[in-house]
């Protein structure tokens, strides 16, 4: 009698339905994972710009200055990007966010906003300021609004 070590074109056809399957339900939650993994990423960009803020102040008794207006790296400006002489964020350099600052001499806010074209479009903006005060525009509306509070999940 012949026997046959193969597998049957059924066979091969259902294997790749189980996986195209698979793979449908799988990639949604890595999605969701990188989108979050990045807004954390940024979120620690804030809290690390604004430790380099505080630098800052600490030796010119102002927050004035960090902006960079001119793409330069050099703070020249009070409200803009922020300077790489200041702080060099990890979610600027890899395009997901853009970093602003606006700086007065006794404060200063910070926001992250997703790069346009990116991965985290419709993310929503990511605030922070000089009293520690978070902000995630969760519904992406360009507004935060009271249920905002925070960087709550």
């Amino acid at each position: 009698m012949f026997r046959c070590n193969g597998l049957t074109l059924i066979e091969v056809l259902v294997a790749v339905v189980i996986l195209a399957v698979l793979a449908g339900l799988g990639l949604p939650a890595l999605n969701a994972y990188s989108h979050r993994a990045y807004r954390s990423e940024a979120q620690g960009d804030l809290v690390a710009c604004a430790l380099a803020l505080e630098r800052w102040a600490g030796v010119r008794f102002t927050y004035q200055g960090t902006a960079d207006t001119d793409a330069d790296g050099v703070g020249d400006g009070d409200n803009g990007p922020i300077a790489t002489e200041v702080c060099a964020p990890r979610s600027v350099a890899e395009r997901r966010y853009r970093i602003h600052v606006t700086a007065k001499a006794e404060g200063f806010a910070l926001a992250a906003y997703p790069e346009a074209g990116g991965r985290m479009v419709g993310d929503g903006f990511i605030t922070l300021d000089e009293a520690g005060n978070r902000g995630w525009d969760r519904n992406d509306d360009g507004d935060l609004v009271a249920d905002e509070d925070g960087w709550d999940y």
